[in-house]
């Protein structure tokens, strides 16, 4: 592939400005994470809304990019050796983000190792727990006379939130 009309996702989402990172998401928690990485260090890019409310997320163009059907999801046409890249996973493109710009992630292997410990926790800890604690509260708590579940993940977002 090597211009954004060669990913099918274009054709839910064309790009108006195809040289920019292309960010398919939207504002939800794990969402904004690759958004506000892209502020943050500065690089352009062009954000699709992906609606959960119209299921975007399952059609066949979004799947094309993410076979899991999760947001967040990128295409960068100037890959590593200027070549086309489509990650999903919010963590692996923070960590692309952070290697191509040079920024946020030190080049000291020690440090590098800490920072990217950092986020997995997010990643596997912080995210998940939040996530299960926010679903609980908002959605299905009050549902379930159960209420062991809603209090596992309020006390594990408790001990993730000191560490």
């Amino acid at each position: 592939m090597t211009g954004i009309a060669d990913f099918p996702i274009n054709a839910k989402w064309p790009a108006s400005f195809p040289d920019r990172i292309q960010l398919y998401s939207l504002p939800t928690p794990n969402g904004v994470k690759v958004s506000i990485m892209l502020e943050e260090i500065g690089l352009p890019y062009e954000p699709h809304l992906v609606s959960f409310e119209t299921n975007d997320q399952m059609s066949p163009e979004f799947i094309s990019l993410n076979p899991n059907n999760k947001i967040p999801a990128i295409i960068d046409l100037n890959g590593p050796g200027g070549k086309p890249l489509a990650l999903f996973e919010s963590g692996v493109i923070l960590l692309y983000l952070a290697e191509k710009s040079g920024q946020l992630l030190p080049q000291d292997a020690a440090l590098r190792y800490e920072t990217i410990q950092w986020v997995m926790f997010q990643m596997g800890g912080i995210g998940p727990m939040f996530g299960q604690v926010g679903f609980f509260h908002k959605f299905a708590g009050k549902d379930y006379e159960d209420k062991r579940p809603r209090d596992r993940y309020v006390a594990e977002s408790a001990r993730c939130w000191v560490a």
